[in-house]
């Protein structure tokens, strides 16, 4: 069946171009063209031009450098009346033709916040598709790179927004009328980032000073948050309760002090790679987590002071008497809880006569005040922690 189809054209007089008349064309085309100045034969009207952009992937976004790099391209599209010409000259089927975009006259937009250096849209020996009717396609893919300043008020539950800017220097609105033929991005060719996760786009164009068109290309993009919790959050928060148990370890195994410094500088390594990761600047806003990692450092530093305090009390002399304060608080110690698990290895003997107030004050030992001290401790850090963690969540997610 396709071997039959092959010859239809001839049978039906239908006349094919040839590549011979393709070269004529375009040397016809750019025969005498000058391509610095712009089209538009009534030179009291601007040329319009129609823009849009595709956005194929957000290639990368630092919050450290304050850089933001997608992969996409421009579509842009115009008339010039110089490149229009009649198919019937050229075989009757030559509608189109493609043409390097150095040898005619082109929009070349130029980024107004690049990070590195200034450059124009478009590759050399890049292509544009020419119409009969004069109407010129020219779609430059690039990797376009912006500076993007980071809001990290909220990290890692922020979401942040970029613009890159363009305009066309040496033209004015009175030359160039630069049209939107979209108010979005087109997200056809898209593929998603593994970090970031764009929930919107958009493609405006403003007019500033003196009569300057600017297009402004915005990304607004949240951050995907599975990996900061499992790996950030979680363990900061495990760590913050682990200290805790420093006031459940026995003062004979002399670990305490060990223990309550090497879960701080855990916390202090997990402040470091936060602080890594995000720039230097303080405005509009330090982050919220640094914040709440300074908090859990002063209150883990409180534990280490606890902990000294607490074990002076355990080793000091029985023949020290204890303060009243402290026999306060032992007693309210001791009312709540069972003396088998206060002193298990020990049998308290109260004899009749120590029934009155000198004898009291005897039963209170300095290892009973440092129990206490311990009980106290662990419910006021216990505390601590719990409202450090609410305080940041409330105000991450409020």
């Amino acid at each position: 069946m396709i071997s039959k189809v092959w010859f239809l054209p001839f049978l039906l007089g239908v006349d094919c171009y040839t590549i011979t008349q393709e070269i004529l064309l375009q040397k016809t085309l750019l025969n005498g063209y000058n391509r610095r100045i712009r089209p538009g034969n009534d030179r009291s009207k601007p040329v319009n031009v129609v823009a849009s952009f595709n956005l194929v992937t957000l290639k990368e976004f630092s919050e450290t450098d304050g850089k933001i790099a997608v992969v996409g391209a421009f579509r842009l599209r115009w008339k010039d009346e110089r490149l229009a010409w009649d198919p019937a000259s050229y075989g009757y089927d030559l509608y189109s033709t493609k043409v390097f975009f150095e040898d005619i006259w082109v929009p070349k937009f130029v980024n107004l916040n690049p990070y590195d250096q200034l450059k124009r849209v478009g590759l050399d020996e890049m292509d544009c598709v020419l119409q009969d009717n004069g109407m010129v396609d020219f779609r430059p893919p690039d990797l376009y790179e912006s500076t993007c300043d980071a809001d990290v008020t909220y990290y890692p539950f922020d979401k942040q927004n970029c613009s890159l800017l363009y305009y066309i220097p040496g033209y004015s609105t009175t030359d160039i009328k630069i049209l939107a033929e979209s108010s979005t991005f087109n997200m056809e060719l898209y593929k998603e980032n593994g970090l970031w996760k764009v929930i919107e786009t958009s493609f405006t164009i403003e007019t500033i000073y003196k009569n300057v068109e600017v297009i402004t290309l915005t990304i607004f993009m949240t951050r995907r948050t599975t990996y900061y919790i499992a790996g950030l959050l979680l363990p900061i928060v495990l760590m913050n309760f682990i200290q805790l148990f420093v006031f459940l370890l026995p003062v004979e195994s002399g670990e305490r002090l060990g223990f309550s410094i090497t879960v701080l500088l855990a916390v202090a390594v997990f402040l470091t790679i936060i602080q890594d990761k995000l720039p230097e600047a303080s405005e509009p806003n330090i982050s919220l987590l640094t914040y709440k990692l300074f908090v859990d450092m002063i209150i883990g530093c409180g534990m280490i002071l606890a902990v000294v305090i607490g074990m002076r009390f355990y080793h000091r002399s029985d023949d020290i008497q204890v303060p009243w304060i402290l026999r306060g608080l032992t007693r309210c110690y001791l009312c709540c809880t069972p003396k088998q698990s206060i002193r298990p290895d020990e049998v308290v003997q109260i004899e009749s006569e120590n029934l009155d107030m000198g004898s009291d004050k005897m039963s209170i030992t300095w290892i009973d005040v440092g129990k206490a001290f311990d009980i106290v401790c662990l419910s006021l850090f216990f505390l601590s922690l719990v409202l450090n963690n609410i305080v940041y969540f409330i105000t991450i997610f409020v």
